[in-house]
């Protein structure tokens, strides 16, 4: 995957954001124990849309299905289109779960993984995050703990990303 959010390069974190929330395992201190499933926050509540209204399934692209969930943002429309080609672009990579690669393109392993999630009892909070697509160019995922600050168990789908060369031009000599 090139460049393709080249001067937005700097937004890509935002979108991350955005989706690392809504797929979040939210407990707040407030709540009174014992918490009852389902809960309308976060992963919990994807997974009742998900049962509902089928987001995730062959019917749907990835792209399309984040667009429902809003994940391509709302400030910046040519930002949210560069998404949406970004994860229509992924059908042209592989995907690796747990270090295996499965078969799938990258876009429908994403898909896959997602849906046996949901089909979890209890499904595993998501961390989007990226890496360097010339140390692997596939898209990887793995059930792990991605922040050491969370002792919850993640699914963890990392996106190959390259730098835009071209930025440098436009900054300012000795930045």
């Amino acid at each position: 995957m090139g460049p393709r959010f080249r001067q937005d390069d700097h937004l890509i974190s935002s979108l991350l954001d955005l989706a690392n929330l809504r797929f979040a395992r939210v407990v707040t201190e407030s709540a009174s124990p014992p918490l009852a499933l389902p809960l309308k926050d976060g992963i919990d509540e994807l997974k009742s849309l998900q049962h509902a209204f089928q987001i995730f399934s062959d019917k749907h692209s990835l792209a399309d299905s984040f667009a429902v969930l809003g994940l391509g943002g709302f400030w910046n429309p040519a930002l949210k289109n560069k998404l949406y080609g970004y994860l229509d672009g992924l059908s042209r990579e592989r995907f690796v779960m747990n270090g295996n690669e499965t078969g799938e393109a990258g876009d429908r392993g994403i898909v896959t993984a997602l849906q046996k999630n949901f089909e979890l009892n209890v499904p595993h909070p998501v961390f989007f995050t990226t890496h360097k697509l010339d140390k692997d160019p596939r898209v990887l995922a793995y059930h792990g703990k991605p922040l050491v600050y969370m002792e919850d168990d993640y699914l963890t789908i990392s996106f190959p990303m390259t730098p835009w060369p071209g930025r440098a031009a436009l900054l300012p000599k000795g930045a």
